[in-house]
């Protein structure tokens, strides 16, 4: 994970680095897939998010044009989503208060 740590420019918590490392590269549900490690660069890269999110990463999508976003910063960030033809930080709708209970409610 330290190449995408470094991409994104900032260490990531120790919580959402072992959540993307045991979730990574599957799907939560019939639609919601979230990226294998090796594809998050890749992922965030396309849909520069980086630019348009500054502070946050796509973990994954919802098979529908939309990405999982949250802010890898954080011990137990919350979980949004954003159309992917609106990558900005004002668009986002709330999908959880807090990763851990999104990823253990599924």
């Amino acid at each position: 994970m330290a190449p995408v740590q470094a991409w994104f420019g900032a260490a990531f918590s120790a919580p959402v680095l072992a959540a993307l490392v045991a979730q990574g590269d599957r799907f939560l549900d019939d639609r919601i897939r979230l990226y294998a490690p090796d594809e998050l660069i890749e992922r965030n890269a396309t849909y520069e998010s980086r630019d348009y999110c500054p502070g946050y990463l796509a973990i994954g999508d919802d098979s529908g044009g939309r990405a999982i976003m949250i802010d890898p910063r954080l011990p137990d960030p919350p979980v949004y989503v954003v159309d992917h033809g609106a990558m900005t930080a004002d668009a986002f709708e709330a999908l959880a208060p807090a990763l851990s209970a999104w990823l253990h409610g599924r």
